[in-house]
């Protein structure tokens, strides 16, 4: 991830972290769903939300009116996987172990213990259904990112000849799988990780 798509994160998380409590503090009422949604190398210096003309994304700007826009936000590093495993942990790659985009996995046993705090297994032991849909290979959910998830769809097509930035999928074929399973859990709080 770019450090321009941490920007786009931020956006997202901006309207749930816009949420105030009685006291004026953060606060989110029990249950609240969770989406967190990444969109991988985009560029803030690219997003109308950020000034630029020469595009149109009327559902990010929609987001970015009824949210928090952050203007300067970055990513522990420019690498895909150790970036969501940052993301997802609250902590440095060093203290997660994800150092690379392959031959560093995240340690399910060790989240499982509780030694590594990752969102999905942490909402789901407070009663979250919790699920993620992926779009690059190198987020496969035997890297460790399916700790904790009832469903981390990743169905991405190992292909020879291709170059790991080059596994991809198209965002409509992420999200096709993250919408039935989206209409499962209808009713239950939820948390959703889609990256696109």
């Amino acid at each position: 991830m770019k450090p321009g798509g941490a920007a786009a994160i931020a956006l997202a998380l901006g309207a749930l972290a816009g949420c105030a409590g009685r006291d004026g503090a953060p606060g989110v009422a029990a249950g609240t769903p969770v989406v967190l949604i990444s969109i991988d190398t985009l560029r803030s210096d690219h997003l109308p939300a950020y000034g630029y003309r020469g595009v149109e994304t009327p559902a990010i700007d929609a987001l970015r009116r009824d949210g928090v826009l952050f203007e300067r936000a970055y990513t522990v590093t420019p690498l895909t996987f150790p970036a969501h495993a940052s993301l997802l942990t609250g902590l440095w790659p060093e203290a997660h172990g994800v150092r690379d985009n392959v031959g560093y996995p995240l340690d399910e046993a060790r989240i499982a213990a509780g030694e590594i705090p990752y969102l999905p297994h942490l909402l789901r032991a407070a009663g979250y259904a919790t699920g993620a849909a992926v779009s690059a290979y190198v987020l496969q959910g035997r890297g460790g990112l399916r700790a904790g998830c009832d469903l981390y769809e990743d169905d991405i097509e190992y292909q020879t000849g291709r170059g790991l930035g080059g596994l991809q999928r198209a965002g409509g074929e992420t999200l096709r799988p993250a919408l039935e399973w989206l209409r499962g859990v209808a009713g239950r709080p939820f948390f959703l990780f889609l990256h696109l």
